[in-house]
């Protein structure tokens, strides 16, 4: 899935994705999106929008994303969760 968003409006940037779902054969993230000093989420299942809310710089956008998060768990869409960072230190 392409990890940047087409948008019609110049001033938009995609920030980046808040999580990553999965289940057979899809895939999905929550994009945050600058949009002319607001925040936009945008959940995107194979390069499909399924939700989009434009919100308030600050908590809302976080909390909005978490309860979309936890919707998808329960309609039996699985977390993608990153490996930590190898540290190329040695002990």
């Amino acid at each position: 899935m392409d990890s940047r968003i087409q948008s019609s409006d110049a001033t938009s940037h995609d920030v980046g994705t808040l999580w990553t779902m999965r289940r057979p054969g899809h895939r999905a993230r929550c994009a945050l999106i600058d949009c002319a000093g607001d925040w936009e989420l945008r959940v995107l299942a194979d390069g499909e929008v399924l939700l989009t809310e434009r919100c308030a710089r600050g908590s809302e956008a976080f909390a909005l994303a978490e309860t979309w998060r936890r919707r998808m768990l329960e309609q039996g869409w699985h977390q993608v969760v990153p490996p930590a960072a190898q540290s190329n230190a040695r002990p």
